[in-house]
């Protein structure tokens, strides 16, 4: 069996509960979307509703940060949520082109290499410096 793009318990912890809870069920859903690439080297029939789940799930993450960032007047707000839309512009781009081709090179290669190392860079900069503004103002506990 492959190994999965990120092992879950190597995330780090953020100060704003909410936030570890969502990045957790985004870890597990892009190990298991790895997973259905790797299915006898070919996708899984399960891969279009796991894509699926995985673009409304970044686009809910994305939108609540995005919120808080607003609501709490985060001064970064324009950064943070500029590469928010970036990441998700492109993570919609390769799903369609999967749609449209069937061809899983990209989407392969954005799950196991570019996505991982992504998500890690931007735990650890963006969003740790996020959750430690937001918690500060307005606690651990939001939702």
């Amino acid at each position: 069996m492959p190994t999965r793009p990120v092992d879950p318990d190597s995330v780090p912890e953020l100060p704003v509960a909410r936030m570890n809870t969502t990045h957790r069920e985004e870890v597990e859903l892009v190990n298991r979307i790895a997973e259905c690439l790797e299915e006898g080297g070919a996708p899984c029939a399960a891969l279009d509703a796991l894509l699926g789940e995985w673009e409304a799930h970044t686009e809910a993450h994305f939108e609540r940060e995005n919120r808080w960032m607003r609501d709490y007047r985060f001064p970064a707000y324009p950064v943070h949520a500029g590469e928010h839309a970036r990441v998700l512009e492109h993570l919609r781009g390769l799903c369609a082109g999967w749609r449209e081709t069937g061809r899983t090179d990209e989407l392969r290669r954005f799950v196991r290499e570019e996505w991982p190392r992504w998500f890690e860079q931007h735990l650890a900069s963006m969003d740790a410096v996020t959750a430690q503004y937001l918690a500060r103002v307005a606690g651990p506990d939001l939702e």
